[in-house]
């Protein structure tokens, strides 16, 4: 059978005459992929009754039943084989590495000290860290100490699910080279999963920065991608966001008995100096403790608007963007603003939409004429270099007759009308902000503009907001959204786990 939308199975079972009851799960696990799940749990009167039905109809094309949840087939397959993937790897055996950590990053932390002793030795490994625990330097140490397992430079393959993400990982991981003056390292530029998927056969390092955030249609593509000796690091944060797409794979590799061995957490932050009121937040909200969250936000004295005023809103914002705007009127060349608006819906009071059209008000009262406006690009443009996420600044104004547009992750720019998909940028989405980095950051956690909204507030989500800034944060939200938000937490169902543990 090929693909079905739910009306098209729905109709199937009906026509078929199977039972009825099967159609409540199969409305319940399509929306939970909808959410991101990969798996719906199931009773066990409904197990069996699903175990039945699949032994003797065309259904069994379509789902599977794994441990007690259902699955779509395609999820089945691809979780069976993400997990035989990584089962291999981990089964290869341990490598001897002569090279002293202390000669790579003399002033490593004992955790990061134990990350690159085991992740180097390993042909899977996976280092975990919040911000400042100084991830990017730690895998780099890592690769470098791979080096002396080859003869050759290895071909070392840097990638990261966005292309800003990928811009910081070229930066960072070149930077913590260059302080290790004995190691033979070739420049390596990072750049998209997608762009690189398909030359990682030929790799023999692949470093997958933001693990958090790739999904598991693109973590099957990349390991059905790797050569069998290839040596792959993943790195990032599973406290953040799940994919934006179904699957949450770090969450359960790093959770995983089977790859404890393979799984290095950085436990000490080293990028605080005066930010402990940051890290201190973060920390809260970690930990779920909404209170203490709540009176730390008033006790730093941060900005925070917690009656939904529009007025306050738009005077944060312009605020904000000061800097920024009083660049683009001195310069020729506009250059990344420092600051940054991250919002959870798209509209409404603290909408995506809203925030925008004030901040382009503002634009247009400044004269700017669309010169330096961030334009994101909402739809994957891989023939000319652009990916969903990216974010552009135009570099000429609108009078031109075709303003250019700069990509970071691309030497030249290129036409406005050549984007397809794009819209405003001063505000994005939490989920869009992953792998990005700003100075400040402005969240709007605001009321959903009907109670039939689908939004769910969680700690993952404006965990992710708070470590995207590196100094300073502002909120627009009320109470009691954050302390729903905190006391929250997203798990997504999966039956990856249960793969993993198949010997």
């Amino acid at each position: 059978m090929h693909p079905m939308t739910l009306i098209d199975v729905l109709n199937f079972i009906k026509e078929a005459g199977l039972p009825k009851q099967l159609e409540a799960s199969v409305t319940q696990l399509f929306e939970a992929i909808h959410q991101g799940h990969t798996a719906q749990h199931l009773s066990n009167e409904e197990a069996d009754r699903w175990a039945k039905t699949l032994t003797n109809s065309e259904l069994a094309a379509l789902f599977a039943v794994n441990h007690d949840a259902l699955q779509i087939r395609r999820h089945f397959a691809q979780e069976s084989r993400v997990a035989d993937a990584l089962q291999k790897r981990s089964r290869l055996p341990t490598l001897t590495i002569s090279v002293d950590p202390r000669e790579l990053m003399p002033n490593a932390d004992p955790s990061q000290t134990r990350a690159i002793v085991g992740a180097a030795k390993q042909h899977l490994a996976i280092v975990t860290g919040g911000p400042g625990t100084g991830k990017t330097s730690t895998a780099a140490a890592i690769v470098a100490a791979k080096r002396t397992l080859f003869e050759r430079q290895p071909r070392i393959a840097l990638i990261a699910p966005t292309g800003k993400a990928a811009v910081r990982l070229t930066e960072s991981f070149q930077a913590a080279i260059s302080t290790m003056p004995l190691v033979d390292l070739e420049p390596v530029l990072a750049t998209t999963i997608h762009r690189q998927l398909k030359e990682l056969d030929s790799a023999d390092i692949v470093l997958i920065d933001e693990a958090s955030m790739v999904s598991l249609d693109l973590f099957d593509r990349v390991l059905k991608s790797l050569a069998d000796h290839a040596h792959l690091v993943l790195m990032g944060d599973p406290n953040q966001l799940a994919s934006v797409e179904a699957g949450s794979i770090l969450k359960v590799l790093t959770e995983s008995n089977r790859l404890s061995h393979h799984c290095f957490e950085l436990t000490q932050r080293h990028r605080i100096g005066g930010q402990a009121t940051l890290a201190q937040l973060q920390d809260l909200c970690l930990s779920g403790d909404s209170e203490h969250f709540i009176q730390g936000l008033r006790d730093s004295g941060t900005f925070w608007e917690d009656n939904q005023r529009v007025d306050r809103l738009q005077s944060a914002l312009i605020n904000g963007y000061r800097h920024y705007f009083e660049g683009l009127q001195r310069t020729q060349t506009p250059v990344s603003p420092d600051f940054q608006c991250l919002t959870a819906i798209s509209e409404g009071i603290g909408g995506r939409r809203m925030i925008n059209h004030l901040v382009q008000g503002e634009t247009q009262r400044l004269g700017l004429n669309g010169f330096g406006e961030r334009l994101l690009i909402t739809e994957n443009q891989a023939g000319i270099g652009v990916f969903n996420g990216d974010i552009g600044t135009v570099v000429d104004c609108y009078d031109s007759p075709n303003p250019r547009v700069q990509f970071e992750n691309l030497d030249q720019p290129l036409r406005k009308n050549q984007l397809g998909s794009v819209e405003s940028a001063w505000a994005i989405s939490i989920h869009r902000s992953q792998g990005s980095e700003y100075q400040s950051v402005f969240i709007c956690l605001p009321e959903p503009i009907t109670s039939q909204s689908g939004f769910k507030p969680s700690r993952e989500l404006i965990y992710t907001a708070l470590t995207r800034a590196k100094e300073s944060i502002q909120l627009f939200a009320t109470e009691s959204m954050i302390a729903q938000a905190i006391s929250q937490t997203t798990h997504r169902a999966t039956c990856l786990d249960h793969f993993l543990n198949v010997s």
